[in-house]
């Protein structure tokens, strides 16, 4: 049997500049604060990436907690379980970019200005869908866990994913958005957005992954999560 490699973990993106109560300076902040997992959940504040999606703790989290599970035991299928989790939470925030985020953007930046970042998304789906495929026979087949190959499968994708989400960044440039929208067209959008993403969102997952890999300590400065609220829904 191979020896087991040393975990190899991703640093989180640098916070960009600025003050997240400026509604333009908040929309690259707050995707880089969903990216990472620094944030605190509360009331609601005009930031555009609301959906709660926490891909590089959470990824960092399935290959630290790969070498601490056994197969044969309940916490292994819970990690497994966990692990498709956090792969459908980023397929849902995709989602929500290409039919919600980026066509809002384009409405004002130019039509094909997020292909970039469509192609990216594209880029990511089978180097993904290879370790989806892999989690699955893991729970279907447990006695052919392999931890290398788990983790492999992790570092084949997530460089593609983390140069995906500097780039968004460079996108969401304060001074750009300023040009081209008013805080009118963000608070409208906020609206549309929290009501589509609350129609989807499954409440006994996603906040299990709020309260798993949520940074309070160092993401407690930042802006707030709305609260499910029926006003929110109608």
């Amino acid at each position: 049997m191979s020896t087991n490699q040393e975990v190899k973990l991703y640093q989180c993106i640098p916070i960009p500049d600025g003050d997240w109560k400026d509604v333009f300076d908040s929309q690259a902040i707050g995707m880089a604060l969903m990216h990472n997992s620094k944030t605190k959940p509360a009331r609601y504040e005009a930031v555009s990436s609301l959906p709660v999606i926490f891909i590089i703790r959470s990824y960092n989290s399935l290959l630290y907690y790969s070498g601490e599970v056994q197969p044969g035991t309940p916490q292994f299928v819970s990690f497994l379980r966990y692990a498709q989790e956090v792969c459908a939470q980023v397929h849902r925030r995709h989602n929500d970019e290409e039919n919600l985020y980026f066509p809002f953007l384009e409405s004002k930046l130019g039509d094909g200005r997020m292909a970039g970042m469509v192609a990216a998304h594209e880029a990511l789906n089978k180097p993904l869908a290879t370790f989806e495929d892999l989690v699955e026979a893991m729970i279907i087949k447990p006695h052919e866990w392999d931890l290398n190959l788990f983790r492999n499968s992790i570092y084949r994708f997530m460089p593609i994913l983390r140069e995906h989400l500097k780039d968004e960044l460079k996108i969401l440039d304060a001074s750009e958005l300023r040009k081209h929208f008013s805080e009118q067209d963000f608070k409208e959008y906020e609206k549309r957005f929290i009501k589509e993403t609350i129609r989807s969102v499954v409440p006994s997952r996603g906040p299990q992954l709020v309260l798993v890999n949520g940074d309070s300590v160092h993401g407690a400065w930042y802006g707030v999560v709305a609260q499910i609220t029926q006003e929110n829904v109608v």
